[in-house]
């Protein structure tokens, strides 16, 4: 019970006082100090927060404060009346937090073990994905793992577009419904895999440690798109 109280936004002690006002059905600070085991000052600041709360009121008998507790329906009111304040200011707090997360980010990773872990998040999240870089690269820096990413893209309908170099691996490429590959000699050399979704580009890096650029970036994202296109349109199918 103490904790559901404090799960409810009470502290301990004022969950411990509140209990103990409950208990003692009407009493004296100094009282329920000594019940609560509090220092007397501390438990008039603890009533006094109680009170603010609409949790207890006070009673005056023989010249004596008591505090009696409220019925604990009050909880149910009071955290209604929160609900409907946080929703009064919910649009509000929604529009500084847009602003936050339409301001672009970047990430860097490196490892073979973070790389598969961001193709696990592409492949978690994208609907429709471009790519652009050298296969043969990517297998001799990931070994098997472009073959699960396949499989796995496949089985969560997620359509790829790519553009690789032209080589033996990047033609063994399976095409089906989700997968359209064309080539660009000039992709043989290239040491870096791009992924492209939403307002996300991954910079993937196959060179010394394997290692990657994770930018979150509207703009960004739109001029790597433009790229993309221009390139797919003059790429051999």
């Amino acid at each position: 019970m103490l904790q559901e109280l404090v799960n409810y936004g009470l502290s301990d002690k004022e969950a411990k006082v509140y209990i103990t006002c409950l208990e003692t059905g009407q009493a004296t600070a100094h009282r329920i100090a000594e019940l609560s085991n509090l220092a007397r000052s501390t438990a008039y600041d603890i009533l006094d927060r109680l009170k603010s709360l609409g949790l207890i009121t006070i009673c005056v008998i023989d010249n004596k404060t008591n505090f009696i507790a409220n019925n604990p329906e009050v909880l149910l009111t009071s955290l209604k009346e929160r609900k409907n304040e946080l929703e009064k200011i919910l649009p509000s707090l929604n529009q500084i937090y847009k602003k936050i997360e339409d301001k672009p980010s970047a990430e860097v990773f490196q490892g073979k073990i973070a790389i598969i872990k961001i193709f696990d998040e592409i492949l978690d999240n994208a609907k429709e994905l471009k790519v652009l870089g050298s296969q043969g690269n990517a297998l001799e820096k990931i070994g098997y793992h472009p073959e699960q990413f396949r499989l796995k893209r496949i089985k969560n309908k997620i359509k790829i577009k790519q553009l690789l170099e032209i080589s033996d691996e990047s033609k063994s490429i399976k095409k089906d419904t989700y997968t359209k590959v064309r080539f660009l000699k000039s992709l043989k050399d290239s040491k870096e895999g791009i992924f492209i979704f939403e307002d996300l580009v991954y910079h993937v890096i196959f060179q010394y440690e394997i290692s990657a650029i994770k930018i979150k970036s509207k703009d960004h994202a739109k001029a790597m798109n433009i790229i993309f296109d221009d390139l797919w349109g003059k790429a051999k199918q």
